[in-house]
């Protein structure tokens, strides 16, 4: 008995150690970290600077240098063929003057035989007096009046004086067709601007606007304009004409494209920013400014605007900056 307590003390004694050398090797238990605190990014803004400068607002149109006095030239006659074009664009010719002819073949020696048979029956019926010879002289003046048609229609003269502006380009012997326009000419002292200008209400007679033509600048006034064309009944009611004050553009620029402007309004020094920028609610308009590190909106007054920009009359002040987005 006493060997088995022996063995059952030393068991023990060797557990109890066991579970002492155990609980050695545990480390001790971490405490908890607390969270980590996540700091909310900047917020970045892209802004614009309002600036002082001038501002206009103004109509803008585009038309054509051209001649209030112009004239076309053709012949009247008959299809026939080129004999020769006597002008070049920008000559100078007189009223009268011969632009171009026909080759008109044997029409010229007719013309003059037929004079001839006239005068003879004239002479006849003069010396008769009969009725037969008076139908004859009827016949033959007919007949020649027929003949100076043909051959007044195979010229075209100068209907005015002036310069001419275009000749259409053909060789003798070429075919041509009457009424077609063979040559213009216009008086390049009644030089002025044309456009259409779809908006009755936009320009009045008396306007001062500019005209740039060729990046040159000319001080004009308009003249007439699609009002005045429907209180007169015209059939072009959508051109407005426009009247060079000064000296207009030579004449090489006869055709060419004019820009047309008319300022409705103009505010220098003011304090300027794109016209996008301007917000509105109902009846607030405002915009939104960064200050102090912040968003604020901004009450403001709007004054002049154009297709880009806006005037801010009040509620902003140059170097303050509005936010883009």
């Amino acid at each position: 008995m006493t060997g088995k307590r022996l063995i059952r003390g030393a068991a023990a004694i060797t557990a109890a150690v066991t579970m002492l050398s155990g609980c050695y090797f545990f480390p001790d238990e971490e405490k908890l970290l607390d969270p980590p605190t996540i700091a909310p990014d900047e917020v970045a803004y892209s802004t614009f600077t309002a600036r002082n400068k001038t501002i206009e607002s103004a109509v803008n149109l585009t038309g054509y240098v051209r001649s209030r006095v112009e004239k076309e030239c053709y012949f009247t006659g008959y299809t026939g063929r080129i004999k020769n074009v006597y002008v070049r664009a920008g000559d100078f010719v007189e009223e009268g003057d011969l632009i171009a002819e026909m080759n008109v073949g044997e029409l010229e020696y007719l013309l003059r035989i037929q004079e001839y048979k006239v005068q003879a029956a004239q002479l006849r019926y003069n010396s008769t007096g009969s009725q037969a010879d008076r139908l004859q002289l009827d016949i033959e003046q007919s007949t020649l009046d027929m003949y100076r048609s043909e051959y007044e229609g195979s010229k075209s003269l100068a209907p005015i004086s002036g310069q001419v502006s275009y000749v259409f380009k053909i060789n003798p012997g070429t075919e041509f067709d009457p009424y077609k326009v063979i040559a213009r000419i216009v008086d390049p002292g009644a030089l002025c601007v044309t456009a259409t200008c779809e908006d009755d209400r936009t320009f009045e007679v008396g306007d001062k606007v500019t005209v740039t033509v060729d990046k040159d600048v000319y001080e004009a006034t308009v003249s007439y304009t699609p009002k005045e064309a429907k209180a007169d009944g015209a059939d072009d009611t959508k051109t407005l004409y426009v009247d060079f004050d000064g000296t207009p553009p030579s004449f090489a620029f006869l055709g060419s494209l004019a820009d047309i402007k008319k300022v409705r309004a103009v505010a220098e020094n003011a304090v300027v920013i794109p016209k996008n920028l301007i917000k509105t609610d109902g009846d607030r308009t405002y915009v939104q400014v960064y200050e102090n590190g912040e968003k604020k909106d901004r009450d403001v007054t709007v004054g002049i605007t154009n297709a880009t920009e806006a005037e801010i009359v009040s509620g902003l002040s140059a170097g303050e900056a509005v936010i883009i987005r």
